[in-house]
């Protein structure tokens, strides 16, 4: 079986549709509201993962549930963010990712 090929974009216009749709998100949303949302997440990510290591003291199991959704939950307030301030986030992490590119070849951490 094929999986179909999502592209970042529709990932991203996808869960900021479904955002909206749930009144979590309007045009009047300003950037504080969307930096407590992602405190808020990263806590419960960080809650997560305190918890997960604390079960895998020698670092065997797979990474738990709880913890792969709290990250979830941080990328998407994210990419949430990017789009309601047109933000090409897209291009900015391939931009990124050139700079630190450039930083290694440099010896520059």
């Amino acid at each position: 079986r094929t999986k179909k090929l999502i592209l970042m974009k529709d990932l991203i216009e996808a869960n900021y549709k479904s955002i909206v749709e749930r009144g979590l998100i309007a045009p009047s949303t300003n950037y504080f509201e969307f930096i407590d949302k992602l405190d808020e997440e990263v806590k419960e990510f960080k809650e997560s993962l305190d918890w997960f290591m604390r079960t895998d003291k020698l670092g065997f199991k797979p990474m738990h549930m709880d913890v792969c959704e709290e990250l979830a939950d941080v990328i998407m307030v994210c990419l949430n963010f990017a789009k309601h301030y047109n933000i090409d986030i897209e291009q900015e992490i391939k931009n990124k990712i050139k700079v630190n590119e450039q930083r290694a070849k440099n010896g520059k951490r």
